[in-house]
This record gives structure tokens, sequence and C-alpha cells, in this order.
């Protein structure tokens, strides 16, 4: 029997559960062509989501591209990336897909080459003045509604990480979007990010380019009893059984996070393979191997960090539910003052060690957590 429980994967199928209502919402929103900024944590299962989504649109025939902006650096990057996913979704034959893209981007002379495994990939031969460029991405833009229109049918694009734009071409590539899409009548737009504090600025900033330009929806977490439902009924389908209150101890050391619940639910079974039930005690026994195997990752990041972030971290791990900036935490742990706890919060939020829930800071990774805690 394999293992049933599959992360840090798109779920499809069977492993995407439970997001009945969202996943309702947003095709209902996208099949309309309107723009939808979806915002959550990462590893709340927001890409997932968007690719059931995606997969809803097209059993309709509405056409979809996506775009991973962790994959762009640069605006030529940007460019040649967002080329080749419109094209892709446009065309079909390989020939018309190289033709597309040499015809939308001319002027950055694009390479482009086929892999053996038939992937396009597109390179950038030329490095236009900013003039140039500016013009050309606001030409590129309006391909999808172009295509939308030779098609007679619906276009929509998907932005993953969609924050990371702010570091691709600034408020000036914003503009550009926003003066294009909106007067745009046959492309549906849905925005992603997992960086809560720039997308909500994005969208809720009246002086940002994205300002009230489309729906905005805030993707929490599963419902710890319908996740705790999904987990048990794996288990059993693998013909094993939770033992009274290893469900929910699952779910307590997870958080109901659903990347962490499934790795987490992934070790558990692998531990239990020749046994039918599944212990309460086998939940610790798992999160152990898990932070014994990610151990030499966290000692290089603990060992890259400044004291006192490592104080504000040890303390956090040791006192989760604490209010950081109260003088009886700060005095226990030894921090400082409130004002060098504000600073090393905002270092470690910087290099994505914290990330902000309902405005607090947690761990970005709750096995990072763990690790500390076990250091003592």
């Amino acid at each position: 029997m394999l293992n049933p429980f599959f992360y840090g994967q798109i779920a499809t199928g069977g492993d995407f559960t439970d997001r009945t209502a969202e996943l309702k919402e947003l095709v209902g929103e996208l099949d309309n062509c309107a723009r939808v900024f979806l915002i959550s944590p990462r590893r709340y299962g927001k890409t997932s989501l968007a690719f059931n989504a995606l997969a809803a649109l097209k059993e309709r025939g509405v056409i979809t591209a996506q775009l991973d902006m962790y994959d762009v650096s640069t605006v030529e990057q940007f460019a040649a990336h967002y080329a080749r996913a419109v094209a892709r979704a446009a065309e079909t034959k390989t020939e018309n897909i190289i033709s597309f893209i040499r015809e939308v981007i001319p002027s950055l002379r694009p390479s482009v080459t086929i892999n053996p495994e038939g992937e396009i990939t597109v390179g950038i031969e030329a490095a236009p003045r900013k003039t140039e460029l500016s013009l050309l991405v606001k030409e590129l833009l309006e391909i999808p509604q172009k295509a939308a229109v030779r098609k007679k049918n619906k276009f929509v694009v998907f932005f993953d990480e969609f924050q990371e734009i702010r570091n691709v071409g600034g408020e000036a590539l914003e503009k550009a979007m926003r003066s294009v899409f909106q007067r745009q009548k046959d492309v549906g737009y849905l925005f992603a990010g997992s960086k809560q504090h720039i997308m909500s600025d994005m969208v809720l900033n009246k002086n940002k380019p994205f300002y009230k330009m489309g729906k905005v929806i805030f993707l929490g977490k599963i419902p710890s009893d319908q996740l705790g439902s999904f987990i048990s009924a794996k288990f059993g389908a693998s013909g094993k059984t939770p033992d009274s209150g290893t469900t929910e101890e699952i779910l307590k050391v997870s958080r109901a996070i659903p990347y962490y619940t499934l790795h987490l639910c992934h070790e558990i079974w692998s531990g239990c393979a020749d046994m039918q039930n599944v212990p309460r005690s086998a939940v610790a026994e798992a999160v152990a191997r898990i932070v014994q195997g990610l151990s030499p990752m966290f000692l290089s990041m603990w060992d890259s960090l400044a004291l006192s972030q490592r104080k504000l971290l040890r303390a956090m791990a040791l006192s989760p539910e604490a209010d950081l900036f109260s003088m009886g935490f700060i005095n226990s742990y030894r921090l400082g003052s409130a004002s060098s706890v504000q600073k090393s919060e905002a270092l470690l939020l910087a290099k994505g060690l914290l990330e902000k829930e309902g405005g607090l800071a947690a761990f970005s990774d709750i096995w990072f957590c763990e690790w500390i805690r076990k250091k003592g």
C-alpha cells in the first residue's frame, strides 16, 4: 500500500479537500472575467485552490494561463515568461506557440528552444531601452484580450506569488497592468500572494495602483473538523485506524495548516506502515523524525542570525501565546526593550523566518519552531 498522504505539491482529485465554498466563489468570479486577489499565508493551499479553479474553468472551455512570479526577476524575464504562458494557453501546436512568441515580443529577439520532453524555453537576446520595454510590456499585456476575441472565448490569467511584481518592475509595472487590465472585458485575472502585508498594501492602500481593482479574498484555514475527517478517511482507506485523540493531536501540532498536517500525516503513516492502529504517541515520534531530518538546514539558518534575533525566536518558541511587546515577556527572556524586540521582529520578517498572521508575528515554518523548542 502506498502512503496516501502527499504534501509539497498541487492537490487535486481526492487529495484536494474541503474548499467547496471557496472554489465555487473563485470559479464564479473568474468565469465572469473579474479580477480577484487571493491572499493567504504560505502553505494554506491557495495554489492548489487556484489550480483546481483553473481546471474547472477549462472544463467550461475557458482558456487559462498561469505564471509563477518567483520564476522572474527582471521586466525582460517577465515579458518572456508571460509571452510563453499566454502562447501555450492560446495555441496548441508547438510551431504555432513558437510563432506566437516571436510575433508578440520581436524587439526582445526571443530565443525559443525545445527540450527532449517538449518543454518550451524562452530566452532574451536583446536588452531594449527602458522606454521601448515599457511600450512592449503594455502591448504584451493586451495579448490575452486579443486572443479571447480571436478565439471567441474567455481567457483567465493566474499570477502566483503576485507580490513579487514589486521586485520585478515596481509601481511602474503595477500602473501599466492596471491601465491595461481595467479595459479588458473578456479576461479574468487571479492574483494570489502569500506575503500578506505586501498584498494587503497593494489592494487596500488608496495610493496604490491596484486599490479597489477587484475582489479580495482572504483564505483562512480549513475548519479543523473537516480537516480531521479528511485525515481519518485517508488513514481508513489505507487500512489504518487512528486511536482516540490521535487526529486531534495531529491537528494541534500541525496547527491545522494543510501543508504541515499532510507532512506530519505522511511521516506518521510511514512510521506505522506495518500497524493497523495509529497510536497518539506516533505523532511526537513523527515530529522528532521530521525535525531531525531538517536539523542541518535549521542549524545553518540559526548560525546566520544575530544573538538578539535568536533570543526573540527562542522566546516565541517557548511562549507561543505571549505578547511580544509586554514587559513581562521581554523581561522573562531578557530581550532588552520593546524597541529592540521591534527591530528584531522586523529583520526576521524581512528574512522570511516570521510572517504576520492576523497582524501578529508567527513562525513561517512550524518545524523550525519545534527545532528551537527542542533546543530549549
